[in-house]
């Protein structure tokens, strides 16, 4: 299924994108659809009872693949289908990987739409981002109305996300067995834009599709697809490969062999061109890999340069995107040949011209005994009088190019993603490099197999991370790229290999050569790779960002390289180092926890001590009791005990906060009364709140690490906090004893504490 909605220019080089799924500002038709008025959509925001209801068949199913970690895979995405399926609902899934259940209730709306009968109709669309949408059809006399509702999960709790209501102007159940409907609706903010509503496409499959099918699909076809590339757009075969533009399948094949994004980007200003020298070796192996071409005629139908055994290579810039709004690719039919080869029959699907097949190729591939695989050959089958794919941009001409971009930058041969290092201020040679960047990858590949299904998302600032990535899965990949014999850890987990870190430590006093690799697993699926290289008397780290791809496929988006100025690896096992020019945005410092601490210090630790400010309020930076607990009460210390309370961050209205809320957060989590808080906080007797006083937040605070505790006779837990300030190079900056007093109902509360300077001053807080 997909949604497209038009996209318009402005002027030059201005293009605005806005989703069919987006939130309009306003729901449904400017006229009242037959079947579902306006006011129908609006009482359906507030009244999604029944949306609820749906959600509580499934719920059991996701909060189980939220534990998991499993949260958009394929299979949980079928368990939720299945289970609603299994109440009598037509439902399916968002991107048409799964077989729709109860098709027949989606037929027989059809036939009432088709026979200009009265009919209802629900379908359930679940997606991959954990929630679903609803779709509830009317017809009457031909014509067909739709309100669609997306609800999606926010903190565990199942919210609305929006509601839009229209009238299908195209309505469709094709041969191919495909539902496709068009329609346009009104949005406030796209119409100031573009005078205009917004038109919205939709294809969902209906008819079941053979399982082999989508599994050959999702190998060989939707890797490569329709975007910016013509290998399924035009024939060609091992004995003239006719039109097929190799630096098309060089961009698309580069990942899947190099296993990281392609490197040679196009320029940041639009006007100009990036020409790049790209290593024969780096172009004939990625394109080679899945194309069976000699080298002589690879480089005949591209620009080679032999005195540099490099060829010349242009990044698609602006002008050659192509239109925003593709088909895709299904696998209708396939056939296993007598030699080996496999014949696919493909239908491209396109909602943006309400057609299950815009065209029919059937392409060939030849499946290798190591698993890998070539394309043999493609062949344009439907219409017969050929397809003119008109959304797809090729390619400029060396001519159109020099005209359309007033400036050329020529950039060096490079070697993968190093073109930004100078071989003069990196301490790795070249081949040093090479090794590692490699290394890294077969790190990786180690724990693939837990990426495999995963949900996984763009993002402006990683390129990909994966959605819902669990507290079990990130500790599982901590533990097997340990067992694989890596320096391994994550945030509230014991490091794995620690020695190894330790024994780069002790080379380095010694003045040693040494080098190290630290993975660092971080809670978006995204693994920092860190190495640390000591050589002449010189310090430096070379960071490589691993994300994911579809399929647990790992690739290398950026490479950077650091002076280090200084590192220390504490008494307590703390490994703290600082760069000579601080990145921007960060911490004076950088640091991992490699000695171990026990599992039931680091839960004590997230229960009681995570989130509490050393800087923004004095509770925890001075000495009291349950005799002067009144003297630490601050407005501002309320948002971080309602986030510990609750887990949510404090909504205020019109920056007050209710005094029941206040007062029952406060007087359980301190030993303090209602009459104190009251005085102490600023308590408003004429609207019975209290004004919010917002946290900001201050440069490199410490944090607080329970070391040790104490079970008191009495029930209470006497915790022995270690302040860490890495920025200040100390993980023992001052000590206390926070005692606490366990609740029932999982609450809690700060009985006393009591703190000592320990290798730096107390933090001092102003009232």
């Amino acid at each position: 299924m997909k949604h497209a909605v038009i996209t318009a220019v402005f002027g030059i080089g201005m293009i605005l994108l806005l989703s069919g799924c987006a939130n309009p500002d306003s729901a449904g038709n400017k006229e009242p659809v037959s079947g579902y008025s306006e006011s129908a959509v609006q009482k359906k925001e507030y009244d999604d009872g029944a949306a609820r209801h749906i959600a509580a068949l499934y719920k059991d199913i996701y909060e189980n693949a939220l534990q998991d970690g499993t949260t958009g895979s394929l299979e949980m995405i079928r368990s939720c289908v299945e289970g609603l399926g299994e109440k009598g609902y037509a439902a399916v899934d968002d991107k048409n990987q799964i077989n729709m259940i109860n098709p027949q209730q989606v037929e027989d709306f059809c036939k009432a739409v088709r026979e200009k009968v009265p009919a209802d109709l629900t379908l359930i669309v679940v997606t991959r981002a954990g929630g679903f949408l609803q779709y509830d059809f009317h017809t009457e006399d031909g014509t067909v109305a739709v309100i669609r509702e997306e609800y999606q999960y926010v903190d565990g709790n199942l919210e609305n996300a929006g509601a839009v209501s229209f009238r299908a102007d195209e309505w469709q159940y094709t041969e191919e067995g495909w539902l496709l409907f068009e329609g346009k609706y009104y949005s406030e903010s796209y119409h100031a834009l573009l005078s205009s509503d917004v038109t919205e496409h939709m294809a969902i499959r209906v008819a079941p599709l053979p399982e082999t099918c989508r599994k050959l699909n999702r190998q060989y076809l939707l890797p490569v697809g329709y975007e910016k590339n013509n290998m399924f757009l035009v024939d060609w075969d091992e004995t003239d490969y006719g039109a097929l533009d190799f630096y098309d399948l060089f961009d698309r094949f580069y990942p899947l062999v190099y296993r990281r994004s392609v490197p040679y980007t196009a320029d940041d200003d639009l006007n100009a061109g990036a020409v790049y020298q790209i290593p024969a070796d780096t172009f004939e192996m990625a394109v080679g890999s899945y194309i069976r071409i000699e080298e002589s005629i690879l480089r005949q139908k591209t620009v080679y340069i032999s005195e540099g055994e490099t060829y010349e290579y242009r990044p698609r810039g602006f002008y050659e995107s192509g239109y925003v709004e593709i088909p895709y690719p299904e696998v209708a039919d396939y056939q296993e040949n007598s030699d080996g080869t496999v014949t696919l029959t493909v239908n491209a699907v396109y909602p943006e011209e309400n057609t299950s097949r815009a065209f029919t190729h059937k392409t060939v591939i030849r499946p290798l005994a190591d698993g890998r695989f070539q394309y043999v050959s493609n062949q344009l089958v439907y219409p017969a009088d050929g397809y003119d794919a008109w959304w797809y941009a090729g390619r400029l001409t060396k001519e159109q190019w020099e005209e359309t971009y007033s400036g050329e930058t020529y950039r060096d041969q490079t070697y993968g993603g190093w073109e930004h290092i100078s071989e003069d201020g990196s301490l790795l040679l070249a081949d040093e490099k090479e090794k590692l960047e490699k290394d890294i990858i077969t790190a990786a590949g180690q724990v693939g197999e837990i990426y495999r299904d995963a949900a996984i998302e763009e993002d402006l600032i990683y390129g990909h991370i994966v959605r819902d990535f669990s507290r079990a899965q990130r500790d599982e990949v901590v533990s097997l790229l340990g067992q694989a014999g890596y320096v391994s850890v994550a945030d509230g987990v014991n490091m794995q290999n620690p020695e190894a870190l330790r024994e780069f430590y002790t080379a380095y006093q010694e003045k040693q050569e040494a080098m190290v690799t630290v993975f660092d697993v971080r809670t978006n699926g995204i693994i920092g790779a860190c190495t640390f290289l000591y050589r002449d008397g010189q310090l430096q780290s070379c960071y490589m960002q691993i994300a994911w791809k579809e399929g647990g496929v790992p690739e290398i988006t950026s490479i950077e390289i650091g002076d280090i100025k200084q590192i220390k690896l504490t008494e307590k096992g703390y490994f703290i180092y600082g760069y000579e020019d601080m990145p921007y945005h960060s911490s004076l410092r950088q640091y991992w926890r490699a000695a171990p601490l026990s599992d039931k210090c680091r839960e004590l630790t997230e229960q009681y001590v995570h989130g509490i400010s050393y800087v923004n309020y004095n509770a925890f930076v001075t000495n009291w009791d349950s005799s002067n607990a009144e003297d630490i009460l601050m407005p501002c210390m309320f948002e971080d005990i309602y986030r510990i309370d609750t887990g949510k961050v404090i909504q205020p209205e019109n920056g007050e906060i209710p005094a029941k809320v206040y007062e029952r957060i406060m007087t359980t989590y301190f030993p303090v009364t209602t009459e104190q808080v009251r005085e102490k906080c600023g308590y408003h007797a004429a609207t019975d709140s209290y004004p919010y006083e917002m946290i900001f937040s201050r440069q490199y605070p410490p944090f607080g690490e329970v070391v040790d505790y104490v079970d008191n006779p009495d029930g209470t837990i006497t915790l022995y906090v270690d302040g860490v300030w890495p920025d200040y190079d100390s993980d023992c900056a001052f000590t206390s004893q926070i005692t606490v007093e366990p609740h029932d109902d999982g609450s809690f509360r700060y009985i006393s504490n009591c703190i000592e300077k320990g290798e730096l001053e107390i933090p001092t807080v102003e009232r």
